[in-house]
């Protein structure tokens, strides 16, 4: 593997795996050296564009791909290479992404946090894919997926009228903190029981 520690971002994996990624990475600092021509085939850049490029894009990749890669000194001819070859995780991706969504739950998460962290995840994945998932069927996925046992949430979420799935995460956010912050007390002090004598008061009894 390429030195990680040398790198501003993760190389590029033998499987392809983070190339969405990796090109997003690279991408910006292209443009911020203003050497973006260098990528694109049939442009003339200067020699020291081409170099400073693809000293760029081998030491961001796998030590496996590098070798592979060893005899490439156009950049533009390895970025093309590189397409070729691993520009297919809309493919590979998309199967795995649905059936994601289709067994996601709310109600199999502890934290909505996790639980919102995870839609958005595979939303972004599907949204790449090609198979983009608007925010009501968001938040319908959430509605159908509560517990049983809490049937009647739903209804009362929906009445609401949140148009946003972030709207609605932050409402249940919320409501988590408020149902935390009810057993605490309930749990420090519970129902019936008499409350600890202030120390102050204590003290003057004595």
């Amino acid at each position: 593997m390429a030195n990680i520690e040398k790198l501003q971002f993760p190389a590029l994996k033998i499987t392809g795996e983070n190339y969405v990624g990796w090109v997003t990475n690279v991408k910006p600092y292209l443009v911020m050296k203003k050497i973006t021509e260098t990528i694109v085939i049939g442009n003339k850049s200067p020699p020291e564009h081409i170099a400073e490029a693809i000293i760029f894009l081998k030491k961001h990749l796998d030590e496996s791909l590098t070798h592979d890669y060893a005899n490439v000194e156009d950049p533009a001819e390895l970025w093309q290479t590189l397409k070729e070859r691993f520009d297919n995780q809309r493919q590979i991706n998309l199967p795995h992404a649905l059936e994601e969504w289709k067994n996601l739950r709310f109600q199999d998460f502890q934290k909505v946090e996790d639980y919102n962290s995870a839609v958005l995840r595979i939303v972004a994945l599907l949204k790449y894919c090609g198979n983009s998932v608007s925010e009501a069927e968001m938040m319908n996925k959430t509605y159908i997926t509560f517990h049983k046992q809490l049937h009647f949430l739903p209804e009362i979420y929906r009445k609401c009228g949140y148009k946003r799935f972030s709207e609605l995460m932050v409402a249940l956010m919320l409501a988590e903190k408020n149902n935390e912050l009810l057993i605490k007390n309930h749990n420090s002090r519970p129902t019936g029981a008499k409350a600890f004598p202030e120390v102050n008061a204590t003290a003057i009894e004595n």
